[in-house]
């Protein structure tokens, strides 16, 4: 698995269809491990709209209104932000947040599973470009 990366055929468009027609909001995701990593463990990571890669399982931590904040209503703005972050450096974050169980992680990535799969009517995951 390689590292995280920029470039826009890496990257995941998450199709959570709850908007008009099923079409959005988007989600942006991609696998692999976070420059720099000394253990390489392939990890899947969000897309921020500050252009941060963040660790799945700390997205799910972040209060629903932030989440909801990261995602994108219409497919051409994501294609438009990954082609301006595509000749940028890549930022991630890899860390879980301090002080918190395996127990908790899980218990919040439960509840963000249910409300998204709530809200969803269909849900489709394509490359961000062929």
């Amino acid at each position: 698995m390689p590292a995280l990366s920029n470039d826009p055929a890496r990257c995941e468009v998450m199709n959570l269809g709850w908007g008009p027609q099923g079409h959005g909001p988007y989600l942006v995701r991609q696998e692999g491990y976070a420059p720099g990593s000394v253990d390489f463990r392939p990890q899947r990571f969000v897309l921020q709209k500050d252009g941060h890669w963040l660790i799945n399982l700390t997205f799910v931590m972040l209060p629903e209104a932030v989440q909801e904040a990261q995602l994108f209503h219409h497919l051409t703005d994501v294609l438009v932000f990954l082609d301006a972050l595509s000749d940028k450096p890549v930022m991630a974050d890899d860390k879980l947040p301090q002080g918190t169980s395996a127990e908790e992680i899980m218990a919040h990535f439960e509840q963000c599973t249910h409300r998204i799969l709530r809200g969803m009517r269909s849900c489709s995951v394509t490359p961000a470009r062929a």
